[in-house]
């Protein structure tokens, strides 16, 4: 094998091609390249803290709600035990006006009744005496009778 000029030339202009080309051609690429890397890189970095970012927000909301959740609940529990307390304070109220009431009207019914008792007792001859001139014609004269005797009559038929 021989050794020439013309190889040594080739040689030397292929390191030089190789060299003009790595500073024109090679680097600019290599350097978009790894810029296009970078941006990437950031991007995705920047999307991982957006996702952490948002699912800390979710978790946050998630927890506000549940909260809120078990205040409304709170709340609406108070709200019922408070309506109850005062409808059953409010019942017991009317309960108790409407026993006075009754009791009251069934003491003066009672007094009316004693009344009217005590009053027919003492007229019940004289009532007796009329309504037997009505059918009879004439008068019959009665015996008093006793006031324990008008108020069994009373009594029985009342």
């Amino acid at each position: 094998m021989e050794f020439n000029a013309t190889l040594l030339i080739s040689s030397i202009s292929f390191v030089i091609f190789v060299i003009i080309m790595n500073q024109i051609l090679y680097k600019p690429i290599l350097a978009i390249m790894q810029q296009r890397k970078d941006y990437i890189d950031n991007n995705k970095l920047a999307v991982d803290e957006h996702k952490k970012h948002a699912q800390m927000l979710i978790d946050d909301k998630d927890k506000k709600i549940v909260e809120a959740n078990k205040k409304s609940r709170d709340i609406v529990a108070a709200t019922v035990e408070s309506l109850k307390a005062e409808k059953s304070k409010m019942l017991g109220n009317t309960k108790s006006e409407m026993n006075d009431y009754f009791n009251s009207k069934k003491q003066t019914i009672a007094e009316e009744k004693d009344n009217t008792v005590n009053n027919l007792a003492f007229n019940v001859a004289d009532i007796a005496n009329n309504i037997t001139t009505k059918l009879v014609g004439y008068g019959v004269a009665f015996d008093p009778l006793s006031e324990a005797e008008v108020k069994e009559v009373i009594r029985k038929n009342a």
